[in-house]
């Protein structure tokens, strides 16, 4: 691969993430993380996202617009139970299915 592809797929993953957080902007997160993407992705079967965040310990009762998504307990939450790493990786994969149903 040559430096000017390279250069081409960075520009290409940089326009990916501004346009998923213009999905997430304009979508609920309950449509974008339905049931079909928690009972999926989570290990227990949520079937929404506020019963995943109600079963994280120190989490319960907050909504979900409340966290701070860049907490390490919240991200480490989130890589014991979904097949995820972290928020922001959860949210991309949720933004592209959207997407895609869109199509």
């Amino acid at each position: 691969m040559v430096e000017s592809d390279i250069v081409e797929l960075v520009k290409l993953h940089k326009e990916l993430e501004e346009f998923q957080k213009k999905i997430a902007a304009r979508v609920s997160l309950d449509e974008l993380l339905d049931e079909s993407f928690m009972r999926t992705y989570t290990f227990f079967g949520f079937s929404t996202v506020q019963q995943f965040i109600d079963a994280c310990e120190g989490l319960i009762g907050i909504a979900y617009s409340d966290i701070d998504k860049n907490d390490e307990k919240f991200n480490a939450y989130i890589r014991d139970n979904t097949s995820f790493d972290n928020w922001s990786e959860m949210i991309g994969k949720a933004t592209m299915i959207w997407a895609e149903k869109q199509l």
